[in-house]
């Protein structure tokens, strides 16, 4: 097995996407460096262990898993690696091979196919039977100088049947919680090709998808020998096929908008929806260059702003975020952040019962340089920071409070929750304030946000309900 010529970290334009059946919009997606890092491992893990079953030790391993296959008469088949997060915010890597692997259509550890394993099989298993004996009878009759045609138009017909049937059995399912049958939303002229909806690409979108998991990026690359039509070779990245992928693609990948929910967007700007767990401008190191910033400017191209974020949300908060699609839109809207123009409210979860129904906290505070990014209070050398409340209910023992901050300190409505002087009830699952249970996301959510569009003067406003 000659693993030399191992090009994995070859530079490429690897956007996938396709136009999608659902809204008529071109939805895309691209890699990133941190999953091409992981599919990196992945490589290494297949290289030293020769075998698919990652998960088994040496002698537990099935022969039919091992890497020897991609090598001989069968050649290499593509494998993907999708990096996501979940509702928490927690960091998932997901793995696939396309199409079956030796004849296997699962395999622990790695996403499976787009159907019900079973089901396949007990449509399939008949219908195969008599393809064959089908196929047996034909080159009898042939050998015999008999007429086959009438056997072979029974063999096409069978077989043509079969496929609308296998088809039936795809159902895909995208970011908008919409499950569809193939048939409905793959865009193609010359009908469903086989093979159709088994690539890596739609087997870790569907299961993100149906997993409420948000990719952050997908890297697919070819393992084993050159295939026959010198298209593939061994360890390199490619981006997803257009005959069987780019016509599903479209659908699958609705609802997602490179990861982040985009509520609106024109000429000067893009209002998202930023999910909890998730940067919005990028932090220090090439790991922490995926954020709301990079996804939008990915999105926008090159006249998108270096910077285009106008306002910030913590890692932790989820929700309404603004940033300028324009180098003219964005000191326009960063000024009336500064100048107070702008109305924001978040919805949060805070631990205890808030007796009083509503009031007003009003507390200084600077950053604690020994313990960064905590904020301290300090009315002497901290900056004042002020936040409108209301309490919604009581859960329990927790309450639902909306805030409405008058100012925009870092960690504002986190301090004045958790602190004596403001509520002194922590927001639920806030690790720097509170009390961090598991694996608990905050329950902080950026719910509306108002301002005036920088070009026309419309007053502009949107909502966002807490995911809580």
């Amino acid at each position: 097995m000659n693993t030399a010529g191992e090009k994995g970290a070859q530079p490429a334009d690897l956007r996938s996407g396709g136009l999608c059946a659902r809204c008529g919009t071109m939805h895309s997606f691209a890699s990133s460096d941190e999953a091409r890092r992981e599919a990196l491992l992945l490589m290494e893990a297949l290289r030293n262990k020769q075998r698919l079953d990652l998960h088994l030790d040496d002698a537990a391993a099935d022969p039919k898993f091992r890497t020897d296959y991609l090598f001989g008469e069968a050649r290499g088949q593509m494998f993907g690696v999708m990096v996501s997060r979940d509702e928490n915010g927690q960091r998932h890597v997901l793995r696939a091979f396309s199409c079956q692997y030796n004849g296997e259509w699962e395999l622990e550890g790695w996403v499976g196919p787009l159907f019900d394993v079973a089901a396949f099989q007990q449509l399939t298993s008949d219908v195969e039977r008599r393809v064959k004996e089908l196929g047996r009878e034909i080159e009898e009759r042939e050998a015999g100088g008999l007429d086959a045609q009438p056997l072979k138009q029974e063999r096409r017909e069978l077989s043509r049947s079969l496929m609308k049937e296998i088809h039936a059995l795809y159902r895909l399912s995208n970011f908008r919680g919409e499950t569809r049958p193939i048939a409905e939303v793959f865009l193609g002229a010359n009908g469903i090709p086989t093979g159709a909806g088994d690539c890596c690409a739609p087997k870790l979108l569907n299961h993100a998808a149906r997993h409420h998991l948000t990719p952050i990026g997908i890297a697919e690359f070819y393992w084993g020998a050159e295939n026959r039509s010198q298209t593939r070779e061994h360890g390199r990245f490619y981006p997803a096929c257009q005959d069987k992928c780019a016509p599903i693609l479209g659908f699958l990948l609705c609802g997602l908008e490179s990861g982040i929910n985009i509520l609106y967007r024109d000429e000067a700007l893009v209002v998202v929806e930023k999910p909890a767990g998730f940067l919005a401008v990028p932090g220090r190191g090439p790991e922490m260059a995926d954020c709301v910033e990079s996804r939008v400017k990915a999105i926008l191209g090159p006249d998108c702003p270096n910077q285009p974020a106008v306002h910030r949300l913590d890692m932790d908060t989820s929700g309404i975020m603004l940033l300028a699609a324009t180098a003219d839109a964005h000191p326009a809207l960063s000024k009336q952040f500064a100048d107070r123009q702008v109305e924001k409210k978040y919805v949060a979860l805070v631990e205890g019962k808030v007796i009083k129904e509503s009031g007003a906290i009003e507390l200084a505070f600077r950053l604690d340089p020994d313990n960064r990014p905590h904020q301290v209070h300090d009315p002497v050398q901290g900056k004042v920071g002020i936040s409108h409340w209301r309490r919604l209910a009581v859960e329990g023992n927790r309450t639902r409070i909306e805030f409405t901050p008058r100012t925009g300190r870092t960690h504002q409505l986190r301090l004045h929750s958790a602190h004596p002087k403001g509520l002194g009830c922590p927001i639920v699952g806030d690790r720097l304030y509170g009390c961090r249970e598991g694996e608990e996301r905050m329950l902080l959510h950026a719910t509306f946000l108002s301002f005036t569009h920088p070009f026309t003067g419309e007053a502009m406003a949107f909502t966002s309900p807490a995911p809580f």
